[in-house]
């Protein structure tokens, strides 16, 4: 069998169910700016591509794009955003266990997600989730983001682990196609934000972090 050396996490839909947080956020910013609230099952589906395309389909959807810079929008979001305390139940069931049990085989642990790095930081770190992983990297960390294998590379590269021996688990398609791109294997989890799992093509598909050590056994893992 390979041996584990790292698993990467997406963060929004994988770790966290942040989407009641984010859009609580998101709608502030549509009442300053005198637009009408969105409800969440919608904002769900904007989620997965970062806080500037958040911001833009939000805008799109309530009445359109501003005619300058989308991005004193962007701010007036993150401002929102930072003052949402991070609330521990969103932590998905069985995530900080799987994080606790794959830390202790001594497998590297790193989150590869679009959010951006200082408000994924801010958040795990308010979670105590910030010391399970090796290294963290944002949307905005390199100078791509997912679905852009590099993201995922340049991760591997931080951890100095090899993509064969590197597991992805998220729960979409950029996750898919930035870690297939980068020759590592994908694991989906269905508790997340996509809704047509089979089209994605992972690698596995798992209803939660219960199902995460037989999908690493199945696709020839060994965690120690």
């Amino acid at each position: 069998m390979q041996r584990l050396e790292a698993v990467l996490f997406d963060c929004d839909g994988t770790l966290l169910d942040s989407a009641p947080d984010i859009g609580q956020a998101l709608n502030l910013m549509l009442e300053d700016c005198d637009r009408p609230p969105l409800p969440l099952a919608q904002i769900k589906g904007y989620l997965g591509d970062g806080m500037m395309e958040l911001c833009s389909r939000a805008l799109m959807a309530t009445g359109g794009l501003p005619q300058d810079d989308v991005y004193p929008f962007v701010q007036k979001f993150i401002t929102h955003y930072r003052k949402v305390p991070a609330d521990p139940s969103q932590i998905y069931a069985g995530g900080r266990e799987a994080l606790e049990s794959l830390s202790q085989a001594g497998v590297k642990l790193a989150v590869c997600t679009n959010k951006q790095e200082a408000a994924t930081r801010r958040i795990f770190d308010q979670l105590d989730l910030t010391r399970y992983f090796a290294a963290i990297a944002g949307g905005d960390t390199y100078l791509v983001h997912k679905p852009h294998p590099d993201h995922v590379l340049n991760l591997l590269k931080a951890m100095d682990v090899s993509p064969q021996g590197t597991l992805f688990v998220g729960d979409g398609m950029n996750d898919v196609m930035a870690s297939r791109q980068a020759g590592v294997k994908c694991v989906i989890i269905t508790h997340g934000y996509s809704d047509d799992w089979e089209a994605l093509g992972a690698d596995a598909l798992i209803g939660g972090f219960d199902g995460l050590s037989a999908a690493i056994e199945k696709l020839g893992y060994a965690a120690k």
